[in-house]
């Protein structure tokens, strides 16, 4: 249990630490903003990376069947809209670095796309706030919702726990999934404005 406060309290941290990155990238040199966008490049690219995407993939079309205990289905069903909507999101990562940059992350020149306006960024950023919220609300039900597993009857305790198990699982693959984007998108968001200062 402890170890669950632990975790849901290190999401709201890094969701403060995002905000706070965001306000204090206003301050920074282009070099800095290129130096951290380099360094987030790479994140973007890591085998971690890329083998949270393909869990988090596989997780959506194991979606667990109602169990007839509320606070289970309840939770269950919000952990796979957050797993759903995070992968929505890091569809439009990818396409909207290309448009801020002017290349790809794997490093390919295109200059021929519009830039996004810095409104379209801070919309995605709150997006992307409001979905680690959630996540974190989500993570701190699960010592309550885990009691209503262990007190359901025998017929339904196998459900509870096998839905109980795929929520713990979409939570732990979307969380770091929706601080990787708030921080790719503040730094994008950064970029725009530093090149508006020139």
């Amino acid at each position: 249990m402890l170890k669950k406060m632990f975790y849901a309290t290190a999401i709201c941290v890094g969701f403060l630490f995002s905000i706070s990155q965001n306000c204090i990238a206003q301050q920074k040199t282009k070099d800095e903003i290129k130096a951290e966008r380099d360094v987030l490049k790479s994140e973007l690219k890591s085998e971690n990376v890329k083998e949270r995407q393909k869990k988090i993939e596989k997780l959506e079309s194991e979606s667990p069947k109602t169990s007839g205990i509320e606070s289970i289905d309840k939770l269950a069903e919000s952990s796979k809209k957050i797993l759903f909507d995070t992968k929505s999101i890091n569809l439009q990562i990818p396409e909207l670095y290309k448009r801020t940059i002017g290349e790809t992350i794997d490093g390919v020149t295109d200059v021929t796309v519009k830039k996004p306006t810095v409104e379209e960024l801070a919309a995605l950023a709150l997006t992307l706030a409001s979905q680690i919220k959630a996540t974190a609300d989500a993570v701190s039900s699960i010592s309550k919702v885990s009691e209503d597993a262990k007190s359901a009857s025998p017929l339904s305790a196998g459900k509870a726990m096998k839905s109980l198990n795929y929520s713990k699982d979409a939570l732990a693959l979307a969380a770091p999934e929706l601080q990787m984007s708030l921080k790719v998108i503040n730094n994008l968001i950064a970029t725009l404005k530093s090149a508006k200062n020139n």
